[in-house]
């Protein structure tokens, strides 16, 4: 197995973009070009607790991940993510099996992390790899990472991530975050990095992180022309040829155009992503990307504005948003604005 392992999460992250209404067969159809691509690991989507539509990448059981998958592609795995922010009661999820997916993420909030835990062990105790996703990494001291490694690795998980939830963190931040896990992971256990976009630094910041070559395996999150809430992720394309170039992996790019051509173009053209001045300064003040889409989407601000808005939210505020909050943020904006008049 490679050192570098590539998780292609078109279908659960890039669903941001279209709530993920994919439509079933485009679904399939990526499937089938991301296992052409040679992805080491293909996230399916959100496993939530909510009624299943089949032309949306969300599901509430492994049997509905079974049928998707078909036949397994030897040597790719399969994976769905589970979130503390909708719960899913683990019970109500079947135990491991061959023809469903091989791997669960599991996504959940540092204020929270026992609770974490305790849900974590389910997942293993149901036969499925366990990659341990805590989100805002920024949020954690060095010591308080390096317990969190500890804890978790007691469960013996797959791997154990670097979220950078608001594509905020710098690369000396980073490679500081992937020092402290290399030195408190067990041997086996896989160091992922998933990163975003709002500062144009997700390339040069898996690029370093690869080239620390850390003693052990790593995992890096991308999807297709980085497909993604905003300003996106990792773009699939880049990360395939930098592996590629380097010797150390053999990516199909050809795939990847097209998983492209046949899907993702056409949602691009409709609600397209990418790097913007609002998610930068979202990232460079700390706040949920969120508040973006609801300044542009709803009530058209110019970045001017936006950044004056951005400027009253501070606190839990930043992180934990709302439409109601947003658009508390607003009025008062607008009345300090009339105030000055």
């Amino acid at each position: 197995m490679n050192k570098v392992q590539i998780l292609e999460c078109t279908l659960r992250d890039g669903g941001y973009v279209n709530d993920w209404a994919f439509g079933y067969e485009n679904i399939i159809r990526l499937i089938r070009r991301l296992e052409e691509s040679n992805a080491d690991i293909i996230e399916l989507g959100f496993i939530r607790d909510e009624e299943y539509q089949k032309d949306r990448a969300i599901y509430n059981s492994n049997k509905q991940l079974a049928d998707l998958i078909g036949h397994k592609k030897k040597g790719t795995l399969y994976a769905a993510l589970v979130e503390m922010a909708n719960y899913y009661p683990i019970e109500k999820f079947e135990d491991r099996d061959a023809s469903g997916i091989d791997a669960i993420r599991y996504s959940f909030w540092k204020r929270k992390i026992d609770e974490a835990y305790e849900y974590s062990k389910k997942i293993t105790d149901k036969g499925y790899k366990l990659c341990v996703q805590p989100t805002r990494v920024e949020q954690y001291s060095d010591y308080e990472f390096a317990k969190m490694i500890e804890q978790f690795s007691k469960l013996n998980p797959y791997a154990i991530y670097i979220v950078d939830t608001f594509g905020l963190l710098k690369k000396k931040d980073l490679l500081r975050y992937a020092k402290i896990a290399d030195e408190n992971l067990p041997e086996n256990t896989i160091l992922g990095y998933h990163a975003h976009n709002n500062m144009q630094q997700a390339f040069s910041n898996v690029t370093s992180f690869i080239e620390m070559d850390l003693n052990r395996k790593v995992m890096v999150d991308a999807s297709v022309y980085g497909m993604g809430r905003g300003a996106g992720n990792l773009n699939l394309e880049m990360i395939y040829q930098y592996l590629n170039d380097r010797g150390d992996n053999d990516y199909n790019i050809d795939s990847v155009i097209a998983a492209w051509d046949s899907v993702v173009s056409n949602i691009y053209r409709d609600k397209p992503w990418g790097y913007s001045l609002p998610y930068f300064l979202a990232a460079s003040m700390e706040l949920n990307p969120n508040y973006v889409m609801y300044y542009m989407e709803k009530q058209k601000l110019s970045v001017e504005d936006i950044k004056g808005v951005f400027a009253l939210i501070q606190g839990e505020d930043k992180y934990l948003y709302n439409d109601e909050k947003a658009e508390q943020f607003y009025r008062d904006y607008e009345d300090c604005k009339n105030e000055k008049r």
